[in-house]
């Protein structure tokens, strides 16, 4: 498992911007240098397939053999159309369909697309016939096996294009770990707490997008620092991690947050129990 991308929408450093994180990140380079949000499971299976997946290919392995993308929300720095486009463009590839799942109305927005002259030139409803790619819908809280690993949907406090909740990923890997996949949301709906209730989780990779910041502005839809020992507060009084789950942070952006060594002394002293990572791009587990 390994991190293609662990930035948010905007990437850092942002190519327009002159803020103190982003000339930092120009000037130190390494773990302060982040690319779009991208996570992959397996070598046939990936969360989210954004703008940054060329160049993330490039530097820590190709989609020859990719299968499964997992899209969390329809918000261009997680799902590109052009990547769709990209596979098609290729000369000889896999014979099965690269499968793309989405729950509730983004599911419903993408068959809408299909039938568009604004997708990639009205191509995308060729992309479908020709089996290029395959889309389904997931539904909330319900279990899927896909490929060699059972994916649960849960509903996560962040909205995409068409105002759909983000999918959260609680996922049993093939050799019986549990991971929950935490990107994009806030502070946790109480029904994605209950649904957590009854589960161990292993390896909890949760969104920090305003690192350093006390709280959740600018907006309820992601989290802070502090929101995040929150989440996890909670999280260990239910028993659903504990001293032994491995915490990774990724989807962190270039506004108020700190740089990635400040951040990860900041969880540190946090006097959580779990061993708390702050991610970087290309970082395996």
């Amino acid at each position: 498992m390994r991190f293609y991308g662990t930035g948010a929408a905007e990437g850092l450093p942002n190519p327009f911007c002159e803020c103190y994180l982003c000339e930092y990140a120009r000037k130190h380079g390494g773990k302060d240098v982040r690319t779009r949000s991208m996570f992959r499971l397996s070598e046939k299976t990936c969360i989210d397939l954004g703008p940054d997946a060329f160049k993330q290919a490039e530097m820590y392995g190709d989609f020859k053999n990719l299968e499964h993308v997992l899209v969390t929300h329809t918000h261009s720095d997680h799902f590109s159309y052009a990547m769709m486009e990209v596979r098609r463009m290729a000369t000889k590839r896999i014979e099965k369909p690269l499968n793309y799942y989405f729950t509730g109305d983004a599911y419903h927005m993408v068959q809408r697309y299909a039938d568009s002259d604004f997708i990639l030139g009205g191509k995308f409803k060729k992309l479908l016939e020709n089996d290029v790619i395959r889309c389904h819908c997931l539904e909330y809280g319900r279990t899927y096996e896909i490929d060699d690993i059972r994916v649960t949907p849960l509903k996560g406090n962040h909205y995409g294009d068409m105002k759909e909740n983000a999918a959260n990923y609680l996922i049993r890997m093939a050799d019986g770990r549990t991971l929950f996949y935490g990107l994009d949301t806030g502070p946790y709906f109480e029904e994605t707490f209950e649904a957590l209730k009854n589960t161990k989780i292993d390896i909890l990779i949760s969104e920090c997008t305003y690192g350093g910041g006390e709280d959740t502005y600018p907006n309820p839809g992601h989290l802070s620092y502090t929101a995040c020992v929150k989440v996890f507060e909670r999280l260990l009084l239910q028993g659903t991690i504990d001293s032994s789950t491995r915490v990774y942070l990724t989807h962190i952006n270039h506004c108020h947050t700190a740089d990635h060594e400040t951040l990860q002394k900041m969880f540190d002293v946090s006097g959580l129990p779990m061993i708390c990572t702050v991610a970087w791009d290309g970082l395996e587990i």
